[in-house]
Parts: structure tokens; sequence; C-alpha cells
């Protein structure tokens, strides 16, 4: 096991001020993508395990986030489709390019493999919002009658993972606009409907006391995939930050793992028109069938 490498104080700085980031690696790059009022310290653990294995990263900011909550309240899922999709190609050519997304940025990750299949040779979901738990879907109601559009619900207890320093230091949004739920859902069903024409083979990732989206979403999306049934593993003690919370290191060997099982392309093999399934060549050990 390969601990992750000491950050420097400036890129120390930028995951704790929840800024954007970038992690020299070889010749394959990664996209790693935070989740709905979230910030780039929720990916910072893989991101660093990663270019410790060799891989260049990005961590960018979503649109809409690195301020106030309020700032979120109008901005349509397609602007963080698509400010995602200005991120990858600031990828453009590496060796092979992978995404790695959390909840909202999972969505956004398959969003993309959809539109752009040649572009993409793998995707690491960690723990999907294809399906939120009741209090969530409630806030998606509501956000979408125009009586509570504007409205903010603060986050009482800080974000949704176990690991109390984790907790601390994320400097995620206070709060969460109902209307950014809402939109939230109508990416979920798009991606619902996209999910059979996904072709990049996917690892998916779950908590097993996760709070804010449901296991059973996880599964189901990795069923739907054109790629799957993917992989899935569950984390059991974790909740919905899996990617800094308190199994932060087994995601991460699963990634690294699942990654380096996926075959390489042969030279001048990328094209841009759609490529066929594509699966891993090998397992990860610790993963759980869907």
């Amino acid at each position: 096991m390969t601990p992750p490498r000491t950050p420097s104080p400036a890129l120390l700085a930028a995951i704790d001020d929840g800024r954007e980031y970038e992690l020299d690696g070889g010749p394959d790059a990664v996209l790693l993508l935070h989740g709905l009022t979230g910030a780039t310290f929720e990916m910072h653990h893989v991101a660093l395990r990663l270019a410790e294995a060799g891989y260049r990263c990005l961590v960018p900011v979503m649109a809409g986030h690195g301020g106030r909550p309020e700032a979120l309240i109008g901005v349509p899922w397609t602007e963080w489709v698509a400010k995602a999709r200005r991120d990858l190609d600031r990828l453009r050519g590496a060796r092979r390019t992978f995404v790695v997304g959390s909840s909202m940025g999972a969505l956004v990750a398959c969003a993309l493999a959809h539109d752009q299949p040649e572009k993409l040779d793998g995707l690491v979901l960690l723990a999907p919002a294809m399906a939120l738990t009741l209090t969530g879907r409630l806030g998606g109601l509501l956000g979408r009658l125009g009586l509570f559009w504007h409205t903010v619900v603060q986050k009482g207890s800080g974000s949704d993972v176990r690991d109390e320093e984790m907790r601390r230091r994320n400097p995620c949004l206070t709060g969460v606009p109902l209307a950014a739920v809402a939109e939230l859902q109508a990416l979920a069903d798009a991606v619902d409907r996209q999910a059979p024409g996904i072709v990049a083979p996917a690892l998916v990732i779950a908590g097993g006391q996760d709070h804010t989206v449901t296991v059973g979403g996880a599964r189901r999306l990795a069923r739907r995939l054109g790629s799957g049934p993917s992989e899935v593993l569950v984390l059991p003690r974790s909740y919905h930050l899996v990617g800094v919370d308190v199994e932060r290191e087994r995601c991460a060997e699963a990634i690294l793992a699942f990654l380096a099982g996926l075959a390489r392309p042969r030279p001048g093999a990328r094209t841009s028109a759609r490529p066929g399934p594509r699966r891993a060549t090998r397992r990860t050990s610790t993963a759980q069938r869907s």
C-alpha cells in the first residue's frame, strides 16, 4: 500500500480552500469531479493516490460552486456538464483519459461518457446521485415549485462524511438550494435514459451508511450502463463522501486496481467513431456484484 504524497503548502491551501488544483503525472490523465454544494476537497485523497501512481490529475470547481450557495440558484444541470466538458478538453493529448466523479460529479461523468465516448476510457462513480434519500426527494419536489425556488436549506452538521476531521476541514457550501436539488434530479433522469448508451467500463463505489443517496440507486445505474453490469463496491462503514471518509484508502486502492486492469489502447487506436462496449480485463477483487 502506497501512502499519498505529502501536499506542498500551496497545494494544501488549494485543497483546504476548495479551489481547483492539478497534479502532474504520466501519459494517462484523470478528471475528478466533486458533488453538488461540494468542493474539490472531497476528491483530494483519491487525486493524491492517483498522482502517486503516475496519473495526471485535474480537479476543477464545478459550475456554480466556489462561492455562496445562492450562486447555484438558476444554474441548469446542462451547465454542470458543459463546464466539465471544457475541463475534459484540457486533458486533450493524454494516452488514456478517465473521469472519477462523486455524487453529482458521477452523474456528470456519465453524461460526458454518453456524449463523447471516444474521449473516455473508463469511469469511476463514487456514490452516484441516481436516487436521493427521502429528505432529498422532498427537497427536489419543493425546488420545482416557484414558491421555494430561492430557498436555501442550511447544512446543520456539515457534509455527509463520518470522519470528523474530514468533515471539519471540508470547505463545502454551507447550504443547499432547493432549486439545485431539483436540477440534480433532472440530471439523474437524463443519465437514467442515457445509461444503456454509455460504453465506457465503470466501477461504482457506494457508502453503506450514506444519508444522501441510496445504494439501490447506485446498483441500478451499474446494471443499466451499456458496458455493464458494472462492478459495485459497497464500503460498509462510510457515509456519502466515500473518497475522504473512514474507508478512503480502500476506496483509492479499488480505483487504482480498476484503472490498472483496463486494457491500454494500441498506438493510434483512438477514433472519433463511437466504440463498441469495452470491459475491464481484470476485476477488482474487493468489489461486490450488483
